[in-house]
């Protein structure tokens, strides 16, 4: 049964509001304990859609051809369709994994699947439909990211986060580790057999790398002009053989990058095209041409003679890189000799024919939709939830009863619904939309809408090409006519940015805010100025730190200008969440530590502990914590520490809710919850807030060897919350901490009053006359 703890913060707390006398804290815990309302309600799967990556054609002894490849999911799915007929022939889980870059067709003619996060390696037999877990190849990893197939045998494969190269058996099952291949990077991104060695491409940190896969010996190869080995912005994207030729992708965006083309006899660079997406290259045409997917359409490339001719097959949109790719013939005479086809990322399966110059690609996906993690979860205007997904879209749902409105668009990472518009912050390349959920939904980008309907959300902000490379949108708020952005760095760099965007002019800028190497995670706004928390976590990939404390800042972004800088829970690595109450107090985690801070001069007035173990990743700041202020009562809701904690900001009494594995919350209009773990969407209604007022009541009590009586005050916490602060005054005396009975000084008539306060802030007050008569 899920319990929750009420504690009571021994912490700075300042006077609580309407308590005469009441100036100085206890440091006293009372804890108690009650139970909660149940387990959180299952609600939705926001986000259900096709993310196809990890590819392969094949033709079986039977002669007819088949595309297999991996659906990113909940778990990841591997599905096979018959590529004469667009049939799907079977789809199975794969469990415990996430999606697949990885796939291969081994020399027993299987597929095999190199999977993140598990970095399992699976065998599918596409003719049969069945599936065999074949276990992590190399501990410690988290993803297997590039799979090939070698004349021996032998699988070879790419890992992150160790950059390390593995060969694997497919009769014996027998693992080499080559060891890491690269320093600088934590990527063996890509890898390719040619011959007797093997190539391997590295991201974030770029490197070619020629092994012998019999020594194990490694030799950096010499890179294209221009390109600086170790350069962390740039990546080998893929590494591909096709015909007596190495194919490597290099760039920035791994959507879009130059094409090399080396011989590996002399190791030289003899051709390029630039604005070529992935993933695959087929084996080359008659005519020596390859087949790659070029400024969005499938275009036909003879490196040789430098020839570059279109075939007509377009995909639009911003994503436009096929998956699995190869030579099939088709037996149909529409589709005469040798026909080239493969995926799509959404699923829809294309065919050029070469003969004829016809092409097709199939309405819709052929393998179903998956769910996807839910990355971003925030409240909207009218109490309905919004939420982003990984590699996915964007979602509505509805807590009355469920229902989901949900849009295909990139993988939504920051979302604000500012009363007027909803601004969404995208990854890649840190961009901002703008959508108005009253027009109708047409983004070209992903998901066309109504013919002639204005491009909604429209995007308004786009990092791409920014000097200072920048990827994802941590979080968004608005100040008057500006919404400002806070955003993250391109992997494996540190520092980030602010985007400050004019909703009249429409024109966005980028400023720096003095960050230096921090990256902001969260805003909170008061009055005109923004306050921001920082973190010292680099982009995805990225090395250990170079910097040790994150910091709280206060900008002003119309004359940007930060006005001051602080740190206000000593030693904190970051300050992850921020928030602002409806009473203008300024609230911040400082890792596991919740501090009140002073929005003048950034200084702290409070600090109440939340946990003791920091939890979370290094790529998203809300994995690590989120604050959220309640509607209805003077009480934040905190993640920290892998737990879910609710504070009265009055009083700084603290409640262990005992809720723990979820990754993502946001609080209702009713008081209500909505809570995200992996793709699924949850609703829980936390235990009812404390509003009973304590028992107070004055007695006189004989003392032990005096004379005269002393005065007690007996306190019961009726509602649960515990007691924060129990004081009396005698006659004109001073207000004062009550710690147990207290004497008289002299005989008589004496008034005595007492006030009781508890965690959540309920106060009640007694007074009452006495008499003191001396004891004979």
């Amino acid at each position: 049964m899920m319990r929750r703890r009420t504690l009571l913060a021994a912490a700075l707390v300042p006077p609580v509001a309407g308590v005469a006398g009441l100036a100085a804290p206890v440091a006293h815990a009372f804890p108690a304990r009650r139970d909660a309302t149940g387990e959180p309600e299952p609600l939705a799967v926001p986000i259900t859609d096709v993310n196809l990556i990890g590819a392969q054609v094949l033709t079986g002894a039977d002669g007819v051809p088949l595309l297999c490849g991996v659906t990113t999911g909940a778990p990841a799915k591997v599905s096979t369709v018959n590529a004469r007929t667009g049939e799907l022939l079977f789809s199975e889980p794969l469990p415990g994994a996430g999606g697949s870059y990885a796939t291969a067709v081994g020399q027993d003619g299987l597929v095999y699947v190199g999977t993140y996060s598990n970095s399992h390696l699976y065998r599918v037999d596409p003719w049969a439909g069945t599936v065999e877990d074949l276990g992590a190849p190399l501990a410690g990893e988290t993803f297997l990211f590039a799979l090939a197939s070698g004349p021996d045998a032998r699988l070879y494969g790419g890992t992150y986060p160790g950059t390390r190269v593995f060969s694997y058996d497919v009769r014996t099952g027998d693992v080499r580790d080559y060891g890491p291949v690269a320093t600088g990077t934590k990527y063996a991104r890509t890898i390719a057999v040619f011959g007797d060695a093997l190539y391997v491409g590295t991201e974030r940190g770029v490197h070619l790398v020629r092994l012998d896969p019999d020594t194990g010996d490694l030799r950096e190869l010499p890179l294209p002009a221009g390109i600086e080995p170790g350069d962390p912005g740039l990546s080998v994207w893929e590494v591909n053989v096709a015909g007596d030729r190495l194919y490597a992708r290099i760039g920035a965006d791994i959507k879009h990058s130059t094409l090399y083309v080396l011989d590996p006899a002399t190791e030289t660079w003899t051709a390029e095209l630039a604005n070529v997406a992935g993933l695959q290259l087929p084996p080359p045409g008659q005519d020596g041409e390859v087949y790659v997917m070029h400024d969005n359409e499938l275009t036909a490339w003879n490196p040789a003679t430098g020839q570059v001719t279109g075939t007509g097959l377009v995909y639009p949109g911003r994503v436009w890189n096929y998956r699995g790719v190869g030579w099939v013939e088709l037996d149909d005479p529409e589709w005469p000799g040798r026909t080239l086809t493969g995926w799509f990322w959404r699923g829809e399966v294309w065919r050029y024919n070469p003969s004829t110059g016809r092409h097709s690609v199939t309405e819709g996906s052929t393998v179903p939709g998956e769910p996807a993690d839910v990355l971003s979860l925030t409240t909207a205007r009218d109490g309905t939830i919004l939420a982003g997904g990984f590699l996915a879209g964007l979602a509505r749902v509805d807590p009355a009863d469920a229902s989901v409105e949900f849009h295909r668009f990139s993988q939504t990472e920051s979302l604000l619904d500012d009363g007027e518009s909803v601004w969404i912050g995208a990854y890649p390349d840190a961009r901002g939309y703008r959508y108005d959920p009253d027009l109708p939904w047409n983004s070209p980008e992903y998901s066309p809408g109504p013919p002639g309907a204005a491009e909604n959300p429209a995007k308004v902000w786009d990092l791409h090409d920014a000097v200072d490379p920048q990827d994802r949108v941590f979080a968004i708020a608005r100040v008057g006519d500006r919404v400002v952005a806070a955003t993250g760095p391109r992997g494996p760099l540190f520092g980030g940015a602010l985007v400050v965007h004019h909703t009249g002019s429409g024109e966005s800028s980028v400023r720096s805010a003095g960050l230096g190497e921090l990256t902001t995670c969260d805003l909170a706004v008061i009055g005109d100025v923004v306050y921001g928390g920082t973190w010292i976590q680099g982009g995805s990939g990225a090395p250990e730190p170079p910097l040790t404390e994150g910091d709280v800042y206060a900008y002003d972004p119309v004359a940007d200008r930060v006005l001051w800088r602080s740190r206000p829970v000593p030693g904190a690595t970051g300050y992850v969440a921020v928030v602002a109450d409806r009473g203008g107090r300024l609230w911040v985690l400082g890792d596991t530590t919740l501090a009140e801070i002073d929005p003048v001069d950034g200084s702290a007035l409070r600090t109440i502990r939340l946990g003791d173990t920091l939890g979370g990743g290094r790529t998203f700041p809300n994995s690590v914590a989120i604050l959220r202020e309640a509607p209805d009562a003077p009480l934040l809701y905190a993640k920290s520490a892998n737990r879910l904690w609710r504070v009265w900001t009055d009083t700084g009494a603290v409640e262990d809710l005992g809720l723990t594995g979820y990754g993502l919350f946001t609080v209702l209009p009713d008081g209500t919850l909505a809570l995200a773990r992996d793709e699924q969407v949850f609703h829980w209604r936390p235990p009812a807030y404390d509003r009973s007022r304590p028992t107070v009541s004055i007695e006189l009590v004989d003392t032990p060897g005096r004379r005269l009586p002393s005065v007690a005050v007996e306190v019961a916490d009726t509602g649960g919350s515990g007691m924060r602060r129990v004081r009396y005054r005698i006659d004109r005396g001073p207000w004062t901490d009550y710690t147990g009975p207290v004497p008289l000084s002299r005989p008589g008539l004496h008034r005595v009053r007492a006030v009781a306060v508890d965690g959540a802030g309920n106060r009640t007050e007694v007074a009452r006359p006495v008499l003191a008569r001396p004891r004979r």
